[in-house]
């Protein structure tokens, strides 16, 4: 019967790997120290060496955990390590307090960039930044003492302890801060209750509308008209003569490609205006433009400073404006239109909503009667 022997070898071990293979492992000849492991150099050369056995080991981590506290760890922006970011500790913040009379300082729980990062009430009427209180970190300052016993509430977004850059369509307007919302101030007459939106709240239930500080409920007190490229607030009473609505929203979340034809004036910066003048001389129809445009629609056009209507007085193409009767000699030519940076048509689904820079601009249809002596318009765009 064969009996039970250990292996030993006295001066190294060299094993032979699979079968038709010409690599051997050879395995070191001393033993190593306490918690080291075998490593290979893949050649078959096997030695003892420290593990990785704590996160500052990693080759790809950090050196030091100091100054690190709260953090949370995270692939860097060149995809080949670790490092330290930081953790968002709260989606939004809420402080209550008792007004006495005379205090006019209040320590809030979060620190705030500005006063527009949050919403304050007290006795649930809304106070405005930088008329009725201003903020500095933490500290909330209002300009008059509340009264006593008045309740005071502070509604804001909680502050992200650093900040990187987001893909594009990855930012839901949920994870916007107060500060990126849209204020719209009107003041009553005692006979409008409908008003133009400069932007679009997505929803009745996407904004807080406050009529002389009184918070309003949607579908109740208003509604809103939200198709088409005028936005509008409906009251269901005429807004009462010097009194303030007040209507506060976000940006729409919109992401994804826009379909063909679907951008709109309202959604480009004011700024790429581009601005062409001419003298008229009584014969030339057609001028050159500065920049291309695609229709006549996507010009403002005054001669002597009277708006012209797009197709029946004039028409555009690329570069080439043409009125359908010349202006007369001497007559001021104004046309003002958008210009981008560049004017080649871009590929299909290469257009990101996170590309246009909201802007207020909108378009209206003037009519004129032609047995007018004299129009004037004063027009400001952006």
């Amino acid at each position: 019967m064969a009996t039970k022997k250990k292996f030993l070898a006295k001066h190294g071990l060299e094993v032979n790997t699979l079968s038709g293979s010409t690599t051997t492992l050879t395995f070191p000849t001393a033993d190593g120290t306490a918690g080291q492991v075998l490593q290979t150099d893949g050649s078959g050369n096997l030695s003892f060496v420290t593990s990785g056995g704590t996160f500052l080991a990693l080759s790809d981590a950090p050196s030091s955990f100091s100054g690190q506290g709260g953090k949370l760890i995270q692939v860097n922006s060149a995809a080949n390590g670790l490092e330290f970011g930081a953790s968002v500790v709260g989606q939004s913040s809420r402080d209550t307090f008792t007004g006495d009379g005379t205090t006019t300082n209040f320590t809030l729980t979060q620190s705030y960039a500005g006063q527009n990062d949050v919403l304050v009430f007290v006795d649930g009427v809304i106070q405005y930044p930088g008329t009725n209180f201003t903020i500095s970190g933490s500290t909330l300052a209002f300009t008059s003492a509340p009264l006593n016993t008045s309740r005071i509430e502070v509604l804001g977004t909680t502050p992200v302890a650093s900040t990187v850059t987001p893909g594009d369509g990855t930012v839901t307007a949920a994870k916007l801060a107060a500060s990126s919302y849209s204020r719209d101030t009107f003041t009553g007459n005692g006979s409008t209750a409908t008003y133009n939106l400069t932007g679009d709240p997505g929803s009745e239930n996407g904004s807080l509308v406050f009529i002389g500080g009184v918070i309003q409920d949607p579908g109740t007190h208003y509604s809103m008209n939200l198709t088409g490229a005028t936005k509008t607030i409906t009251l269901t009473s005429n807004l009462a003569n010097g009194v303030e609505l007040l209507v506060i929203y976000g940006p729409v979340n919109t992401t994804g490609v826009p379909s063909d034809g679907s951008i709109t004036f309202q959604k480009l910066a004011g700024s790429n205006f581009q601005t062409d003048t001419y003298t008229g001389n009584g014969s030339t129809t057609s001028y050159t433009l500065t920049q291309s445009v695609l229709t006549a629609n996507h010009l403002f056009v005054t001669v002597a400073g009277v708006l012209q209507t797009p197709t029946s007085s004039y028409s555009a193409s690329g570069t080439t404006l043409t009125f359908t009767a010349a202006p007369a000699n001497g007559a001021a030519i104004v046309v003002r239109y958008y210009a981008g940076a560049s004017f080649n048509v871009p590929t299909d689904n290469s257009v990101t909503s996170a590309k246009i820079v909201d802007g207020t601009i909108t378009k209206t249809d003037l009519a004129f009667n032609p047995e007018d002596d004299a129009v004037a318009l004063a027009i400001a765009l952006g």
